[in-house]
């Protein structure tokens, strides 16, 4: 079931919002777990901030502009975990189909903000 940001919670919200504005590596715990097709492996928040400014010129390499969120899925697992899948939508350069993206981030809430403790590729830029 896809949710606006008016059906998450608020600090569903403002991670969401901190995510698509581009500060989202103070999001992330250090370090965390990050998962693809490849496997699962933890990633430093120091090498994460590293390949980000890469990942617009592998988007552009690809042929795709920057990724917008489209929808939005939450589960509250407890009281300090929740599951957000999240959909995105990648346009083409050069006037074919947009590529739809798929993630899925494990938060961790401590009372005051939340942080990521597991991020999942579910579904990537062709490609890359």
């Amino acid at each position: 079931m896809a949710t606006s940001a008016d059906d998450v919670e608020p600090n569903v919200n403002a991670f969401l919002v901190g995510l698509t504005s581009g500060g989202s590596a103070e999001l992330f715990a250090d370090p965390f777990l990050f998962a693809d097709a490849g496997g699962a492996r933890p990633v430093s928040r120091a090498d994460f901030l590293a390949i980000l400014p890469r990942r617009a010129q592998m988007f552009a390499a690809a042929g795709y502009g920057p990724a917008e969120l489209t929808t939005t899925d939450q589960q509250r697992l407890d009281e300090h975990y929740l599951l957000v899948r999240t959909d995105w939508s990648a346009p083409s350069l050069t006037g074919g189909e947009p590529a739809e993206l798929s993630s899925s981030y494990l938060l961790h809430e401590d009372g005051t903000s939340v942080s990521v403790v597991a991020y999942v590729n579910h579904k990537t830029v062709p490609g890359m």
